[in-house]
């Protein structure tokens, strides 16, 4: 049963928006509700809501106003100019925000490609380097091919859909390499000037640009907020405290997620949202700052055990380094490269003016030292490092000459090193027990205030005012008002309120109250489509009919008893998600599905594919080999078929009628025409074939050809004219309606004989006992193994999924169609628990 709604129209004045609105989340009743364009018309607003097209609106709507009443307008001139000026700057501060994230993302990504210093791009003496963004879906064959041109490439995914792109070659193959990537979809990247070259410096440095581009804008939309409340009167949320609020809420929980702290360490009062700021901003740059000195910690612990090993590697091979100084006109390096890639740095460098000297490691790395002119130092280091070369000056330019010196240098201070990090891990977790509480009371108001934002960003405001629109059940609507008079005698009476019908053309969310019985049938109802407001709702019977077929097609008592055990497990003891779908509610549906096929198979005499005497009258044990059986299935198919095409026609006829529309209900072809029609084309047949329903009770004789002289064809006939009839009186097309009734007279035989389907499983079914049956007389080993274990299994598994798709498939499709559209939504109410 639907209950149907009413819509609730409160307004409050701001002071006290937030303490209405969180009572009504606390209250749980009230279906919230954005305002529509023609109701914001009515109330002459602009609803924000529909954020980026309404602006538009709203500002033809200042403009033409102000050239109509040019006059009566001077006194707010200052305040449309300012408009505009703001509006303006608000579009070229989103313009450089965009800009400044697609750098910062781009930043990130060549960090991510393990490089400290950002790239120089472009042509240099022998190499060339660019840096590209391309899809993902193409990077895996565009690596291979620049690879194969023995270009090196590198590359890091910067979102879901693109990764940055660094090639690096030898200048002879600039010209192959661009004409590779041209082939693929790409951005070439240009990196701005001013741009520390040092990655992490230009990140900070972006990020604090951002982080003022975004201050900018906040105070500018605020302002622009204000402006509109003055030239417009009534306005919608542009959700700008939303996005405030999810911004906090992120950092909080990214610090509770970092300092690992649980809700149950937590409590305390609200916390307002100034205060929030904050207290989150001295917690962040305490984290921050300790969080960073131990990165450094890690990361120069991290080099010296290198280093160490390093170090000891060059004992045991007794290597004498050579000093390592500044000279006047030559630059020395040291540092390490794959055994594999030591040839194709002698290849690089023969021919030039530098000294090469290296020496095999235990890891199969090599100690490469290399002397050249400074003039060539940076062409060389970036050479190298194509190739895989990792320069180790710096590092031991610190170290004394003497290795053992070394070694005991490097291991005291990798010492002190550990003693730091134990300090800052200490200092880190009285950082985490004293922020704790704090940030789990700054998380729940948070998430309240964000709540409560949601709720506004559907209402309307004017300066002094808010006003807020949602549907309440009518059954809920007296308890509703008496709690909302409650709150109106607290608050000295800062609110007021109505309730009225809904609007033919507003769409009305449903709530759906069956007996507890069919309840579990709603999602089956759902899964079609929600019922509509002014629709009938099909749950119960539904349930009733889906179980009925699915029973019919599957008739055992045995395999019942085991789907209801299935049901009961799902339903009370398993307790997870089955095939992604609710267990809980999966159990109780099968737990129906099991009581149809077992009352079924009592009636038919099917016990575990095993053929028992039948308790329905004047069935026999293997009923299946009379063919009077088998016709007799088939006709109670039929007939069943033809019974729920005729109570879906009916529920159509009664909607029309509910809703109003009589000349549907009366002429429509699922109205009381097609019913007739359908009631005389059945007959019709009957009287041709001369069927025979209960013997000795309905029998209809044979009457052949002479069946269209008769009184049920002239039924019919009645039925296809008032359908006709309707064009005229609606004035549509005939042509159209002439069409539609010769689809008719098709689907009318069509969706009938689809009902035999149900006829079809059954026998299957029965063909399957009767297998087993044989099969036991022929070989009772066989008989057990293939018979009475493998058929039962699979009609348990696969016939069990095909029954009830099938009996799914009936419902929705011949019998939803007449009369069921499913276009509503559910009623969910705002709470806040």
């Amino acid at each position: 049963m639907i209950i149907p709604a009413k819509k609730l129209t409160l307004i409050t004045i701001r002071e006290s928006e937030r303490q209405v609105v969180r009572r009504l989340g606390e209250l749980g009743v009230v279906h919230l509700k954005r305002m529509s364009e023609e109701e914001a018309k009515r109330l002459r607003e602009a609803e924000l809501g529909r954020s980026r097209e309404l602006e538009e609106t709203c500002v033809k709507l200042v403009e033409v106003w102000h050239a109509l009443f040019k006059a009566g307008f001077e006194g707010e001139r200052g305040s449309y100019r300012r408009y505009i000026e703001v509006k303006d700057r608000l579009n070229r501060l989103h313009a450089k925000r965009a800009e400044a994230s697609h750098l910062r993302k781009i930043l990130i990504g060549v960090k991510s490609l393990g490089e400290e210093e950002l790239p120089t791009l472009g042509l240099t003496e022998e190499l060339f380097s660019t840096l590209i963004i391309v899809p993902r879906d193409e990077v895996s064959k565009l690596v291979g091919r620049l690879r194969r041109l023995g270009a090196v490439v590198r590359h890091a995914k910067i979102s879901e859909d693109e990764v940055l792109v660094h090639v690096i070659g030898l200048r002879e193959k600039v010209k192959e390499v661009h004409e590779v990537i041209s082939e693929t979809y790409h951005q070439e990247v240009s990196l701005p000037d001013d741009l520390p070259r040092n990655c992490g410096e230009a990140l900070s440095l972006l990020e604090l640009k951002l982080s003022k581009l975004n201050e900018e804008i906040a105070k500018l939309e605020k302002e622009m907020g204000r402006l509109k409340e003055e030239l417009i009167w009534l306005v919608g949320d542009d959700g700008s405290s939303l996005t405030l609020l999810k911004k906090l809420k992120g950092e909080v929980l990214k610090l509770r997620g970092e300092l690992s702290i649980e809700e149950s360490e937590g409590g305390g009062e609200e916390v307002g949202l100034e205060e929030a700021e904050k207290l989150l901003k001295e917690i962040a740059e305490s984290y921050n700052s300790i969080r960073s000195k131990l990165d450094w910690v890690r990361r120069e612990s991290d080099r010296l055990r290198k280093l160490r090993s390093f170090l000891k590697d060059l004992v045991e091979v007794d290597f004498k380094p050579p000093e390592i100084r500044e000279y006047e006109n030559i630059d020395l390096f040291m540092g390490l490269v794959g055994g594999d890639k030591l040839e194709d740095i002698r290849r690089a460098v023969s021919g030039k003016p530098i000294a090469l000297d290296a020496v095999m490691l235990r890891d199969g790395r090599a100690l490469v030292s290399i002397a050249c002119l400074k003039d060539y130092s940076g062409k060389l280091l970036d050479l190298l490092r194509s190739i895989g070369f990792e320069d180790l000056t710096p590092l031991l330019r610190e170290l004394p000459s003497d290795l053992h010196e070394a070694w005991r240098r490097t291991a005291e201070r990798l010492e002190e090193l550990r003693a730091e990090e134990r300090r800052l891990l200490e200092e880190l977790e009285r950082l985490r027990r004293r922020a704790a509480p704090k940030l789990i009371a700054i998380y729940k108001s948070l998430d309240l205030n964000l709540r409560i934002e949601e709720a506004l960003i559907g209402s309307l405001r004017t300066e002094a005012l808010r006003i807020i629109q949602g549907w309440v059940p009518s059954d809920r609507m007296g308890w509703l008002a008496e709690k909302l008079d409650e709150i109106q005698e607290r608050a000295g009476g800062v609110i007021a309120y109505r309730f009225e019908s809904p609007r033919p053309d507003e769409k009305v969310p449903t709530l759906l109250k069956n007996p507890r019985l069919f309840k579990v049938f709603e999602p089956l109802v759902a899964l079609y489509g929600w019922p509509g407001y002014g629709e009938i709702d099909p749950t119960v019977i539904s349930g009733i009919l889906w179980t009925i077929m699915f029973g019919v097609m599957f008739p055992d008592f045995g395999q019942g008893i085991v789907i209801i055990g299935l049901g009961l497990f799902f339903a009370y003891v398993f307790k997870g998600r089955f095939l992604g779908m609710n267990s809980k509610k999966i159990g109780r549906l099968m737990i129906g599905l099991g009581l149809s096929a077992s009352l079924f198979g009592l009636l038919v005499g099917e016990f575990f594919l095993t053929e028992v005497q039948p308790l329905f009258p004047g069935l026999r044990a293997g009923w299946l080999e009379d063919p009077g059986g088998v016709i007799w299935l088939i006709k109670v198919a039929i007939f069943f078929g033809m019974a729920q095409i005729l109570l879906a026609m009916s529920l159509s006829t009664l909607r029309e009628l509910r809703g109003g529309k009589l000349l549907d209900a009366v002429l429509s072809h699922h109205g009381a025409a097609g019913v007739i029609a359908f009631v005389g084309f059945i007959l019709t047949a009957f009287h041709f074939l001369g069927i025979t329903v209960i013997p000795g009770a309905l029998e209809f004789p044979e009457l052949g050809m002479g069946a269209l002289t008769s009184w049920p064809f002239s039924l019919m006939i009645a039925g296809f004219a008032m359908m006709i009839l309707r064009p005229f009186l609606a004035r549509e097309p005939l042509s159209l309606s002439l069409g539609n009734l010769l689809e008719l007279v098709i689907a009318f035989l069509a969706n009938t004989f689809s009902y035999a389907r149900i006829a079809g499983f059954a026998i299957v079914h029965a063909a399957l006992a009767m297998v087993v049956h044989r099969m036991m007389h022929a070989n009772p080993l066989m008989g057990i193994g293939v018979g009475l274990i493998f058929l039962n299994l699979f009609a348990l598994s696969i016939e069990l999924l095909v029954c009830v798709i099938q009996a799914l498939r009936l419902l929705y499709y011949e019998f939803y169609s007449k009369f069921y559209e499913g276009s509503g939504m559910p009623y969910t109410p705002w709470r806040i628990r």
